[in-house]
């Protein structure tokens, strides 16, 4: 199951929203805490009301409830997780007007939640800290607890995705037997076998202005490992540029040493 939490603005565009049935094949309405309200334009309506006359730019507190494409929440599932995600936002239970919507798309179910986070009693905003980290802390639990299916890693060409990376980009683990083999002829820039290296072939076409120092001798690799003697070497030869070897190894140490 996946919770995402957003802090949001605008009743007007939440209730067309979570009422329209767009590429939705089925939009429901399953709860509206506000027992004075009829549909969900009243809801808003009425949220909108209570928030109307403080500073807070974003009243609206918006989280989806994602379960696996096989897997069907009951109401009162959802019920049970909202309340859970109550406590961790730190909701005092009845005085935020919530509503709950379920949309299936594609043949997958899911629910909108939102909440005023003014208070109907104190009339003040609550701010959910850190609610992002709770909404998957909760997930996790209610994982656990309903016998929900949990949702696994993406893994793009055997790597796991870190963030957005683009295409120019490759992400290179290479080990001490590659490093043996002629990797600079391709360009591949060689690092520790246990750390991975994220390279532009971009930045290749920018070569350092500054004087190749010569290729020291003796005790100078003392303290370094067996990849940064072959980068340092690769930079005085100039088959990586001094820019590649800094992003790995830092400006400290060896290159000061080397044009002293």
């Amino acid at each position: 199951m996946i919770i995402k939490s957003h802090i949001r603005g605008g009743f007007r565009s939440a209730a067309d929203y979570l009422k329209e049935q767009g590429q939705n094949e089925k939009t429901r309405l399953v709860e509206m805490s506000d027992p004075h309200v009829q549909n969900l334009d009243e809801a808003f309506r009425a949220m909108w009301a209570v928030s109307d006359g403080t500073k807070v730019k974003k009243p609206l507190h918006h989280v989806s409830i994602n379960p696996m494409k096989d897997e069907r929440l009951t109401d009162a599932q959802v019920r049970r997780i909202c309340k859970r995600l109550e406590e961790r936002y730190g909701y005092v239970s009845g005085e935020h007007q919530r509503v709950i919507v379920e949309h299936i798309k594609e043949g997958r179910q899911h629910f909108h939640v939102m909440w005023n986070r003014v208070s109907l009693t104190t009339g003040k905003p609550h701010y959910p800290y850190m609610h992002k980290k709770q909404s998957k802390i909760v997930a996790r639990e209610m994982e656990k607890e309903l016998g929900l299916k949990r949702p696994q890693a993406k893994r793009t060409g055997g790597a796991i995705r870190l963030g957005k990376i683009s295409s120019s980009q490759i992400l290179y683990r290479p080990n001490f037997d590659m490093v043996a083999k002629s990797c600079f002829s391709n360009r591949i820039l060689v690092s520790l076998p246990t750390k991975p290296v994220l390279f532009s072939p971009k930045s290749d076409a920018r070569q350092e202005q500054n004087p190749r120092p010569q290729r020291p001798r003796g005790g100078f690799f003392a303290g370094m490992c067996e990849a940064q003697i072959i980068d340092f070497l690769a930079a005085c030869d100039g088959q990586i540029t001094w820019g590649q070897y800094f992003m790995i190894w830092g400006k400290e140490g060896a290159m000061n040493h080397a044009f002293n």
